[in-house]
């Protein structure tokens, strides 16, 4: 058996009243107090720090490697909760409020940070969870859709920057109008068309009237609607932002998994193939990217299963066809005690179809899910 290999710990690495997160040892090796001991004596620490005393590196490692997960890894459900939050009361107090460039610059910033600390967790509660305000959350999805494809082409974070901001913003003027038509079973009147058609250049308008004095955000905002059903983008308008195209496109795809009062939410799988045939298909690299990104079966949506079960996708697999399941219910509609994962790349657990959000009624306890301490 090999040695252990011991390095030196200092004052400030033991805590008082605290578990010890490893064993230590005296300088030979010799065990001195184990894992989990709490020493509550400053005097007997100081003792013990004069004499020396050590740790295995691979246990405070590992021990270490924990800890920087567990501090960049913010429990998702709050995160989005409060994201949801926040962003509401800055649209709706966008006038009243002389700080607004620099309190939806923070809002980016929390957007940022969920994508690299829970990024699948994070499109699980984009998916799954079901906020108060449609254009509120479908600010946020878009901006976070935008901004997790921006990060994998690898633009620049002033680049990021812009296109969350303007993101979170681009429906600013038509808050209300977006709510109504969410819930809305009649046609579409003439004076709501053209109000949905002119929202871009009034929400330019009023954040100017905000103060916010960027100018690639502004312009982004006023081009965000770049083609309708976001088809490809034609060559007389290759002049607008790539901030502008790839919000446009993160736009229309969120809009294709939200539920209408006068028709159904698309299943992810179906709303990727309608997206990426209407957008220009692997031409396309705003289209491409994103769906890449998200996945046809991305997490917090379900999915029909080959023996019957009904499940929900928990995070990408290995294979895009072959993600990570929970089973929610039995082919004759009955809900399992215990939610189960199964093993997607076997052919009686193969995924063979999506089904669309509001299809599923079941409330998921998602801290449980996820292993959170609050659950």
């Amino acid at each position: 058996m090999a040695a252990m290999k011991l390095f030196r710990l200092c004052t400030d690495q033991i805590a008082l009243g605290q578990p010890l997160p490893w064993s230590v040892h005296n300088e030979p090796g010799q065990l001195l107090l184990s894992k989990g001991y709490v020493l509550q004596d400053s005097k007997q620490l100081e003792a013990l720090i004069a004499r020396g005393v050590y740790v295995d590196q691979e246990e405070f490692e590992a021990h270490e490697k924990t800890q920087a997960f567990n501090v960049a890894r913010p429990d998702a459900v709050k995160l989005w909760s409060d994201l949801n939050d926040r962003v509401a009361h800055l649209l709706s107090n966008a006038l009243n409020n002389p700080r607004l460039q620099h309190d939806v610059q923070d809002a980016s910033v929390q957007i940022q940070r969920a994508i690299l600390s829970t990024p699948q967790e994070s499109v699980f509660e984009m998916l799954y969870s079901d906020p108060l305000s449609h254009a509120v959350s479908h600010s946020v999805n878009t901006a976070f859709v935008a901004a997790l494809t921006a990060t994998r082409l690898g633009w620049r974070d002033s680049e990021q920057a812009t296109l969350t901001n303007a993101a979170l913003t681009m429906n600013i003027a038509a808050l209300t109008l977006h709510n109504t038509l969410a819930t809305q079973r009649t046609a579409v009147t003439p004076e709501q068309r053209e109000a949905l058609a002119q929202h871009p250049h009034r929400s330019r308008a009023m954040l100017e009237a905000s103060g916010v004095t960027d100018g690639d955000w502004l312009r982004t905002v006023e081009h965000h609607h770049v083609t309708p059903d976001g088809k490809g983008l034609p060559q007389e308008r290759g002049h607008l932002t790539e901030q502008a195209c790839l919000i446009h496109y993160a736009d229309v795809y969120m809009a294709k998994l939200s539920a209408r009062a006068y028709r159904n939410a698309m299943p992810a799988h179906q709303a990727a193939r309608d997206l990426f045939v209407n957008g220009g298909g692997a031409q396309n690299p705003y289209v491409a990217t994103l769906i890449k990104e998200i996945g046809i079966y991305p997490p917090g949506s379900f999915v029909q299963l080959a023996n019957g079960d009904t499940a929900v996708v928990v995070k990408r697999g290995e294979a895009a066809h072959a993600p990570e399941v929970h089973t929610l219910m039995n082919s004759h509609g009955q809900p399992y005690r215990e939610l189960v994962p199964r093993d997607t790349s076997k052919t009686p657990y193969k995924v063979v179809t999506g089904l669309p959000r509001g299809q599923i009624k079941t409330q998921l306890d998602r801290k449980r899910i996820f292993g959170y301490a609050a659950a």
